[in-house]
């Protein structure tokens, strides 16, 4: 009778253990952390998740986002360092440079970038170039002196010598391209739109070598002067026919 009484107990324990076993929920499915605990997850509306939120997530930088466990945008540490040339500060990745102190000692902070500094201007050693030169976009470049007449050279219909009116502005250039860091000049001839095309390029012509020539008589280096011509494509007055003020050499760089 007692062994009897014994294998009902038993059936019945199993039964009930059975009965359990099936009420328990599948993983990922839950109904408490409990059935999340072994896999370090919390119940989030009857599923196992990473976090609920944010006590959940024990690494430094991490929160949860979606019920996962996310680094912040921007975290860094030894373990994160940051991309390219960013800098961590307060284990958020920035800038590489605030200010000039945080670059090289030939760099400057330029709007959060180590930059090279230049060879002049606001950011350099040293602001101003040597005599003779000139700081354009950070670097000391030449400069040169353009020595041209105050207005163009003018000649009479269909010559090419220089009148003796003309020659005192000639004489001022000439002293002019004397100096120091003097720039070539072009020298162009141009003509009235009296005659063909043909003959007014070759009377430019003629026009821009014959000024050429009497700057190299009067001390002028040949290799400042550029005699081109222009014939009548660029006429200083608009309008067919003898245009006194197109007849004309006139100096440009």
């Amino acid at each position: 009778m007692l062994m009897l009484r014994s294998t009902v107990y038993s059936f019945a324990l199993s039964a009930l253990l059975l009965s359990l076993n099936a009420c328990t929920p599948t993983y990922p499915k839950c109904e408490s952390d409990d059935h999340c605990s072994e896999k370090g997850e919390v119940c989030v509306a009857n599923f196992c998740k990473q976090c609920r939120d944010d006590n959940q997530c024990s690494v430094p930088g991490q929160y949860c986002s979606s019920n996962q466990c996310t680094y912040k945008l921007g975290y860094c540490d030894d373990s994160r360092p940051c991309s390219g040339t960013q800098k961590c500060r307060d284990n958020m990745c920035g800038a590489e440079c605030l200010d000039n102190s945080e670059c090289g000692s030939n760099e400057f902070c330029d709007e959060g970038s180590c930059t090279a500094k230049p060879e002049c201007g606001a950011n350099a050693d040293k602001t101003d170039c040597d005599a003779g030169y000139e700081c354009e976009s950070g670097k000391c470049v030449e400069r040169f002196t353009e020595c041209r007449p105050n207005e163009p050279v003018y000649f009479d219909f269909d010559r090419s010598n220089i009148k003796r009116s003309e020659r005192s502005k000639l004489d001022e250039v000439a002293e002019c391209f004397k100096g120091d860091h003097v720039a070539r000049m072009t020298i162009g001839g141009h003509t009235d739109e009296e005659g063909d095309v043909s003959y007014n390029m070759a009377l430019g012509e003629e026009r821009a070598n014959s000024v050429s020539k009497y700057l190299e008589r009067v001390g002028v280096n040949s290799s400042l002067l550029n005699p081109v011509s222009y014939g009548e494509d660029r006429p200083a007055v608009n309008g067919a026919g003898r245009q006194p003020k197109n007849r004309r050499v006139e100096f440009e760089r």
